[in-house]
């Protein structure tokens, strides 16, 4: 009896192990893709023109995004096309990546 109950002690204990273990492992931040046209880039910040994102549910419209630190501005200017990459921040959404369609 006393081997069975060290047993499913042991059992329990490896079961709530693993569960706190995946509650503290962080989950990877949804990202969704979009293209537009670069109207103003003035750090942190960003304003698109951008395309329908029905992922999102979003209409084309004009908006402004944070940029991530990691967002790299230097190879695009005003008025270029471009495909980006967000996620969200806070209330918002941040640009994560930005290229230029050529």
């Amino acid at each position: 009896m006393r081997a069975f109950f060290v047993s499913a002690l042991t059992g329990v204990l490896l079961s709530l192990s693993s569960l706190s273990v995946q509650a503290t492992e962080p989950s990877a931040a949804q990202q969704w893709q979009g293209q537009g046209v670069v109207q103003e880039i003035s750090p942190p910040q960003i304003i698109l023109q951008h395309q329908a994102i029905p992922e999102l549910q979003w209409p084309a419209m004009t908006m402004p995004f944070v940029l991530a630190k990691s967002a790299d501005t230097a190879s695009v200017k005003p008025g270029d096309r471009v495909t980006f990459t967000l996620e969200r921040a806070g209330d918002g959404f941040q640009i994560i990546s930005l290229t230029p369609l050529r």
